[in-house]
Parts: C-alpha cells; structure tokens; sequence
C-alpha cells in the first residue's frame, strides 16, 4: 500500500469524511483527493497532520512507500543528494542525514575560514588605501 492509500484506509476505518480531514489539515477538496490517490508530494508537516486528525501514528500511515528528502539551501539550491528510502530502512535514513550533517558542518567551516580571509584581505587593502591616500 502507498501512503495515500493508507490515509484512505485509516480515514474509513475512523468512519471519517474527506471533508473532516482537509479542512482539519487546511487544504482543498482537490488536494486532499490528490494526497489519497497519491498524486500530491505533501511535506511532512501536511503528513504529520492527517496521522493527528486520524489519531494514527506516523508511520502507520508510511507503510512501506519509498520517501524521497531532499535539501534544499538558503538560496534555494539543491544541497546534496536526494536520499531514497523505505520505511523499513530508517537506520539507513539516520545514518544518511548524520553524513548529510557532517557534510553541512564541513560545509559551514569552510564558509567560517573563508569570511577570516576575507576579513584578513579588506583590512590589508584598508591599510594600503590607506597609505595611498596620506602619500
């Protein structure tokens, strides 16, 4: 089963309407059809919700499906890879998201060292500019 079908499976075991759960969750009609047919990437917070109002844990609603993460950098670009994985396989998820942190802190030194130089380069130019200016 896909997570839409789960959704739909756990909604009627509920004895719930569409109408209950998409006005709960704050989207349309269409976008909650769209979610249960599996045609709607949701994010994990629109997730998060449906298994609140369907009092059902997480990854009940997961089942087996395959979960695409991606991250996405503070000036929208694509940072890494995609990670694919299935819910079984959540100890391969953390150790990919430890290796994606790692690769951010890495990242984030680099970024620090070179902001040093920089800083290190403006203040040589301020002094010969400086010097330029007083001869």
């Amino acid at each position: 089963m896909n997570i839409g079908e789960n959704i739909r499976k756990h909604r009627l075991e509920k004895d719930k309407k569409q109408q209950e759960i998409y006005e709960a969750i704050g989207v349309n009609q269409s976008t909650y059809a769209k979610i249960e047919n599996n045609k709607y990437k949701m994010d994990i917070e629109t997730l998060k919700n449906i298994a609140n109002v369907l009092e059902v844990d997480i990854t009940k609603l997961l089942g087996e499906d395959k979960i695409e993460i991606n991250h996405t950098n503070n000036d929208q670009s694509q940072g890494g890879s995609g990670v694919i994985v299935t819910n079984a396989y959540s100890e391969k998820l953390i150790s990919s998201l430890e290796n994606q942190i790692e690769l951010l802190k890495e990242q984030n030194q680099f970024y620090k060292e070179t902001n040093t130089t920089l800083k290190e380069d403006n203040q040589t130019l301020k002094t010969q500019l400086h010097k330029y200016v007083k001869s």
